[in-house]
């Protein structure tokens, strides 16, 4: 590796025990809360109707806060965080809700009159701030500089699918934030040169088991368990096979046990909140009791307490309605004229985005698209595609990695999570539809493999490396422009069908214009 390379890139590390460092941390995590704030709260009550999953998971909601025991096709987490925002807000305490009691899913027609989405899209958008402050310190955790995370962090701040998909009564926030937060621990504990401690692999388990409460699909994160204890074996020397094998299962042990902790707490919540039995007269009770076990109805029955195997019934009852449904969502029919679902293989091309919503009035029609940051899309993309090159030509064909062996490891660790991602989703492609939104876990890691490579570039460049935060600075608002250009999708803002097709520039159909 070129030494000169090296030289270029190297730069000094300031005291983490500084009052400037303390301040510039403070004063850069300040500046991507108030932006998020800006991208993801402000105007989250528009448009001030249903769209996508919202007519699913506002009445999965309101079933948590009338007391109602219920299933849905989700772990409950992250359907407990939207009851919480509405609860929290109060934004409909003067308005009879019942009405979203007894069904799976409601129309715009049926709501309550009056009903204001506030409260149930306060948690979603928070969390998406949330979001934008871990994926910074994931950031930083990978280049040691406050202006560079920052610069970077617009990767996450200026996407439009997340401003459109994450402010709505959505899941999806709450995953990223999970997964994001696992990623920069992981990342944490993959940079230690010392032995981790087997709390440290109960606090990493812990986070992936949260992500896996909002969405299962977070099951995939789970590969880089095995890749951190081997790495983690390494740093020190060998040890005896049954000292190592004593090693290997209690750090897997506590792992399991975490993640089975995170389990049953998630459950005990779901199940304390909802102890009234569903009632038979509503078409959603009707659904739920035909799922319930006997003991689960003692239990609602007032029959039986809520021990511990109580929880665990009840949990085996929700998956087994989680299974049932999961077999009767249809399959991906791409002839079919409508058809919203797209193929993995296509979504890192920004394949099939979705119209939510439209409305039209004065002459201009005001959109929710699910449309993503153009230029950082196929950026993501493009990075993915380096690496696997760069990974291929290492492990296929021995030829070594021109830049630093930390920065190629990592690029590595993370061009395999993003292969046994799409691995994961080309199967289930097979059993159930799937859509555009199902690949932000693997966008993400697209915008980690992409700001690792800017860091290789460095590396192996000199002159890239004297331009490196300059190079940044013009991508960072390059993205902020695209980000803008297509705003006006995701912030349902009226535009004349004029203003409409300009927004048709890129590679993908971004919208049909009305």
């Amino acid at each position: 590796m070129s030494s000169k390379a090296k030289t270029a890139t190297s730069q000094p590390t300031e005291p983490t025990s500084s009052a400037k460092y303390r301040l510039k941390s403070v004063l850069s995590y300040l500046l991507v809360f108030t932006v998020a704030y800006c991208c993801f709260m402000v105007n989250r009550g528009e448009p001030n109707h249903l769209f996508w999953d919202e007519n699913y998971h506002v009445t999965s909601a309101e079933r948590y806060l009338a007391g109602v025991a219920h299933f849905e096709p989700h772990p409950p987490l992250g359907l407990l965080l939207i009851a919480a925002g509405e609860a929290w807000s109060e934004t409909n305490l003067s308005i009879d809700k019942q009405v979203l009691v007894g069904t799976k899913q409601i129309s715009g027609d049926a709501l309550p009159k009056d009903f204001d989405f506030n409260g149930m899209r306060l948690m979603p958008s928070l969390f998406a701030v949330f979001g934008a402050l871990v994926f910074y310190g994931l950031m930083f955790q990978l280049f040691k500089n406050h202006l560079h995370a920052l610069l970077l962090s617009s990767l996450y701040l200026f996407e439009n699918a997340f401003t459109v998909h994450f402010r709505a009564v959505h899941l999806d926030s709450f995953q990223m934030f999970f997964s994001i937060a696992f990623l920069w621990h992981f990342v944490y504990l993959w940079q230690r040169k010392t032995r981790l401690k087997i709390w440290q692999y109960a606090t990493l388990a812990s986070l992936v088991g949260l992500a896996m409460m909002v969405k299962v699909n977070a099951v995939v994160l789970l590969v880089l368990f095995p890749v951190l204890y081997f790495k983690d074996a390494h740093t020190q020397d060998a040890k005896q096979r049954s000292a190592w094998l004593k090693d290997f299962a209690s750090k897997s042990g506590i792992s399991i046990a975490a993640i089975a902790i995170v389990f049953f707490a998630v459950f005990y919540t779901h199940a304390s909140l909802t102890p009234t039995l569903p009632s038979a007269d509503t078409t959603a009770g009707r659904q739920d009791l035909e799922n319930m076990s006997q003991p689960y109805r003692s239990y609602l029955e007032q029959h039986q307490k809520l021990t511990p195997s109580m929880v665990v019934t009840i949990a085996h009852d929700y998956y087994k309605f989680m299974d049932k449904d999961h077999l009767g969502v249809p399959k991906l029919d791409i002839t079919k004229p409508g058809e919203n679902g797209s193929h993995p293989m296509h979504w890192p091309f920004h394949d099939r985005n979705i119209n939510y919503r439209w409305d039209s009035a004065d002459g201009k029609t005001a959109y929710v698209q699910l449309v993503g940051n153009q230029l950082a899309w196929y950026s993501g993309t493009l990075a993915v595609i380096f690496c696997l090159i760069l990974v291929i030509n290492y492990r296929v064909f021995a030829i070594p990695p021109r830049g630093t062996w930390p920065t190629y490891h990592l690029i590595e660790v993370f061009t395999g999570l993003y292969v046994a991602f799409m691995l994961l989703h080309l199967w289930l492609i097979t059993q159930r539809v799937m859509y555009l939104y199902h690949y932000f876990i693997g966008l993400m890691i697209s915008y980690v493999l992409l700001a690792l490579l800017w860091q290789y570039l460095s590396e192996v460049h000199a002159t890239f490396a004297k331009y490196r935060t300059r190079i940044l600075a013009i991508a960072s608002a390059a993205y902020l422009s695209s980000y803008l250009f297509f705003l006006p999708l995701s912030n349902h803002t009226p535009m004349t069908k004029e203003q409409c097709d300009r927004r048709n520039i890129s590679i993908s159909h971004i919208v049909d214009c009305h």
